[in-house]
C-alpha cells in the first residue's frame, strides 16, 4: 500500500478557492451563488465525452481536485452535485475501520433518532432534505459530509454534560463501543461498568460487574454487542448485549495463570486471549452466543501481549523472551510460527502492531529500535526496515492508510513513509522540550497529534509536497496526557493534568481554532470522541468518567 498523499493539503476540510481574474475572451455564468468565468476557445475535450465516462473520471479524482472542479463552471458544478462527488470523495479518505461505525449508526437508527442526532447542528430544512435520501446507497456519505461541514463551521461548541460515571478508585480504562451507544469504564481493583445511551440521548447504567482482582482493560467487539475484560486473574468475562437492552455475563474463560490481553478479531467471530502461562487461546462463538476454545498455541515464554491481524489470518505475540512471534493460520486450521523478531534488551518489546492491511508489522523495543517486517508472496515475513532512536522506543504505530509509521522515543518523534519500491524512508523528525507521552494519526492520515510533559500538544499536518509541518500548538498548564482526533479528522481533544480537556477544530488554510474546554475537579488522563463524533468521553483523577455532548449554541437557544 502506497502513502495516500493526493488529498493532503494546507487547506481546511471545506475551504474555498480564491477567485481568479477573468481571462480575455471569456464569458461569465452564475455558479453556486457567484460569477464564474468560462474560457470558450479551445474547449476541453472532457466536455465531448459521454456522460457515463465523465462521471467515471470524476469518481477517480481526489477531494481537493473535485472541490476545484466544482468551481470551474456551472456545468461541472452541476455534474459534481448530481454525482454526489464531493461527499463520496470526502468519505473515501477514511479506511473501512472508520467507515463501518458510521454505516452502523445509519443502519441502527430510525428516522426520528437520526433527526435527534442531526438537530444538534443542523436546522429543520437541512435535516428533512437529508432524510428524503435515506434509502440512497450514498446516504452515509451525504450524512457525515454534511454533519462534519456544519460542525466545522461552528465557531464554538455548547457543551452539554450528559452523565457522570462514578468509581471509588482510579479509572484504568474507558472507551466507547463502535456504535457509540455504550461506554465501558474500568475501575482499579473494583467494578467494570457499562453505561448505555437511551433513545432520547440520555445515558443510564446498564451493568456493574464486580471482578476478582484488578481489571486492566475492557474491549468491545466490532459490532458493539459484546465486551471482554482483561485483569490480574485467571479468568476473563465476556458480556453480551441482550435484546431487552441489558448486559449479561455469557461466558467465563480461564487460563492457568494471569491473563495478559484479550482481543476480538476485526470481524467479531473470534477472541484471542494471552496469558503468562505461555499459552495463546483462540475462541469461536457458538450458535447460542457462548464461546468455546478452538485452538491453543504454546508459546516459548510468558506472553505479554497478543493481537490478530486485520483479516485474522495472522497474529502477533510479544514474549518475555525479548521477541515478537508472528503466527499464521494453515489450511487445516492450525497455527504455525511464520517469523520471530528479536530485540536485545530484557524489557525490549512494548507491543507489536499490524498495518491496516495486515502486510506489515512494526515492533518497539528498549534496544532503541523499531523494526518493520513485511509479508512476502510465499507467506514468509522479512525484515524491511530498522528505525533507530537514541533511547528506548516507547511506541510504534501505523497510520490508518498504512502509508506511515510514527515512533516515539524520549523527546523525539519520527515519521517514516512507505515508498513505491516497498522501502520505508524517514520523512519527519520532531522534538518536544520534554518527554513525549503519545502520538496518534488522524483517521484520514493527514494529521498527527503529539502530547508531551512540556505542557503542550502539537498538531502536525501532511503537506501537498509530502512534508510534515507543525500547524498548531495547544498549551496547557500541566502535562498533556492524551489527545485524540474525531472520526472525521476535523477536531482534536487534548487531556491534561491541569484539569481541562480542550477541543480544537480544523479551519481554513489548515489552521486549528479552539472550540470548547471541558473541566473536571482533578487532572484529566484521557479524552476521546465517540465514533459518531457527537460526544466526548473524559476520565479524571477525581474517579469519574464524564460523557459530554457537543452542540451548536444557536440551536440550544432555539
Amino acid at each position: 500500500m502506497n502513502p495516500l498523499k493526493n488529498n493532503s493539503s494546507n487547506d481546511g476540510p471545506f475551504s474555498s478557492i480564491p477567485e481568479q481574474p477573468p481571462m480575455e475572451g471569456t464569458s461569465t455564468a452564475v455558479s453556486a451563488g457567484r460569477d464564474v468565468s468560462v474560457y470558450r476557445q479551445n474547449e476541453s475535450l472532457f466536455f465531448c465525452l459521454p456522460d457515463e465516462q465523465k462521471s467515471m473520471i470524476v469518481r477517480y479524482l481526489g477531494f481537493r481536485e473535485i472541490t476545484r472542479l466544482a468551481k470551474t463552471c456551472k456545468y461541472l458544478h452541476d455534474l459534481v452535485k448530481e454525482e454526489k462527488a464531493l461527499e463520496k470523495s470526502w468519505y473515501r479518505r477514511f479506511p473501512s475501520a472508520y467507515q463501518n461505525p458510521l454505516k452502523t449508526l445509519v443502519r441502527t437508527k430510525d428516522e426520528q433518532q437520526l433527526r435527534d442526532w442531526l438537530k444538534t447542528f443542523a436546522d429543520k430544512d437541512t435535516i428533512e432534505s437529508l432524510l428524503k435520501q435515506k434509502e440512497s446507497t450514498f446516504f452515509p456519505h451525504q450524512l457525515f459530509f454534511t454533519s462534519s461541514k456544519l460542525m466545522s463551521q461552528c465557531k464554538t461548541f455548547n457543551l452539554v454534560k450528559k452523565v457522570e460515571i462514578p468509581h471509588t478508585e482510579d479509572i484504568n480504562a474507558a472507551s466507547f463501543s463502535p456504535d457509540s451507544c455504550h461506554v465501558v469504564t474500568v475501575g482499579f481493583g473494583e467494578a467494570v461498568k457499562i453505561t448505555g445511551q437511551k433513545t432520547d440521548r440520555s445515558w443510564e447504567a446498564k451493568l456493574d460487574l464486580p471482578d476478582e482482582g484488578v481489571v486492566f482493560s475492557a474491549t468491545f467487539s466490532a459490532d458493539g454487542y459484546q465486551m471482554a475484560t482483561t485483569g490480574a486473574s485467571r479468568h476473563t468475562k465476556i458480556c453480551v448485549l441482550e435484546d431487552d437492552g441489558s448486559w449479561k455475563v455469557k461466558t467465563t474463560l480461564s487460563h492457568k495463570y494471569t491473563f495478559s490481553s484479550t482481543n476480538f478479531s476485526a470481524d467479531g467471530r473470534y477472541l484471542l486471549s494471552a496469558s503468562f502461562d505461555k499459552t495463546l487461546k483462540i475462541y469461536g462463538q457458538k450458535t447460542d452466543g457462548s464461546w468455546e476454545a478452538k485452538y491453543t498455541i504454546w508459546h516459548n515464554s510468558p506472553v505479554q501481549w497478543a493481537s490478530f491481524s486485520p483479516d485474522s489470518s495472522h497474529l502477533s505475540a510479544s514474549g518475555a523472551d525479548k521477541t515478537v512471534t508472528i503466527y499464521g493460520q494453515e489450511d487445516d486450521g492450525s497455527w504455525k510460527v511464520k517469523a520471530t523478531i528479536p530485540h536485545n534488551e530484557s524489557l525490549a518489546v512494548v507491543k507489536a502492531t499490524f498495518s491496516p492491511d495486515g502486510s506489515h508489522v512494526v515492533t518497539a523495543g528498549a534496544d532503541c529500535e523499531a523494526k518493520i517486517y513485511g509479508l512476502q508472496a510465499d507467506g514468509s515475513w522479512d525484515k524491511i526496515a530498522i528505525i533507530p532512536h537514541d533511547n528506548l522506543v516507547e511506541s510504534a504505530t501505523f497510520s490508518p492508510d498504512g502509508g506511515h509509521v510514527v515512533t516515539i522515543s524520549g523527546k523525539t518523534v519520527k515519521i517514516h513513509g512507505l515508498q513505491t519500491d516497498g522501502s520505508w524512508k524517514e520523512e519527519y523528525t520532531f522534538a518536544h522540550n520534554a518527554r513525549i507521552i503519545s502520538a496518534s494519526f488522524s483517521p484520514d492520515s493527514n494529521h498527527m497529534v503529539t502530547t508531551s510533559a512540556d505542557n503542550t500538544a502539537k498538531i502536525h499536518s501532511l503537506q501537498a509536497n509530502g512534508s510534515w509541518d507543525v500547524k498548531t500548538t495547544i498549551c496547557h498548564q500541566d502535562h498533556v496526557l492524551s489527545a485524540a482526533f474525531s472520526p472525521d479528522s476535523c477536531l482534536v481533544v487534548t487531556a491534561s493534568d491541569d484539569k481541562t480537556a480542550k477541543i480544537y477544530g480544523l479551519g481554513l488554510k489548515g489552521s486549528w481554532e479552539k472550540k470548547a474546554i471541558i473541566s473536571h475537579r482533578e487532572g484529566i488522563s484521557l479524552a476521546a470522541f465517540s465514533p459518531d463524533g457527537r460526544n466526548v468521553l473524559t476520565v479524571s483523577a477525581d474517579h469519574t468518567a464524564t460523557i459530554t455532548e457537543l452542540m451548536e449554541e444557536r440551536l440550544m437557544i432555539e
